[in-house]
């Protein structure tokens, strides 16, 4: 399940998919885009830690693959849940295992976020974390989204620190202050 910025990107950099599709994190909650009414026409499988509308099977993806077939999904998406898993890196190698060679994952991982449990909340990722993360992959169309719909900040070999320009400053009673807004990570990966 995604937001409104996450369904555009996709729709933007990955309009179309020859072949399955895996949604990590599926679970409706009812305040979320679903990414499964862009993806009709093919096999298209949800997964959750707990049963709910949108989800086909339960798995926990740190305690291995289940039932799910290695190299067989032609788009992995996963937006919004790696910061809720205690143990991201085994999480990443069990996606990774799952991706066929060819095949594209959906990363959009919260960068500056509030604290929100689902059932906890654990981590924050920089984009160069989630490339060490998931080594098999090569990734592009780097962005920032903040939570204003359709606002997108490419991160480029130039542009590395955009999310600092991005920050306000606000008058405290000890002086000027910055902030950073609520930024996502967006980012496609190629599986080698």
């Amino acid at each position: 399940m995604g937001d409104i910025n996450q369904v555009i990107y996709l729709k933007k950099f990955m309009p179309e998919v020859s072949g399955p599709v895996l949604e990590i994190g599926s679970k409706d909650y009812g305040n979320t885009s679903i990414f499964r009414d862009h993806y009709r026409t093919t096999n298209y499988i949800g997964i959750d830690m707990e049963p709910g509308k949108n989800v086909n099977y339960v798995l926990d993806l740190t305690q291995g693959i289940g039932n799910l077939s290695m190299d067989y999904f032609a788009l992995g998406i996963f937006c919004s849940v790696l910061e809720h898993v205690r143990k991201p890196w085994v999480m990443a190698e069990n996606i990774s295992a799952v991706i066929r060679p060819g095949g594209t994952l959906y990363m959009s991982v919260p960068w500056v976020w509030r604290y929100h449990p689902y059932p906890d909340d654990y981590y924050r990722f920089s984009w160069r974390g989630i490339i060490e993360l998931f080594p098999a992959f090569d990734w592009q169309h780097l962005y920032y989204s903040s939570n204003i719909q359709n606002e997108f900040y490419e991160i480029t070999d130039a542009t590395t620190r955009i999310d600092s320009k991005l920050g306000i400053k606000k008058r405290t009673f000890s002086g000027r202050k910055k902030y950073l807004p609520s930024l996502m990570i967006n980012m496609l990966g190629i599986k080698r």
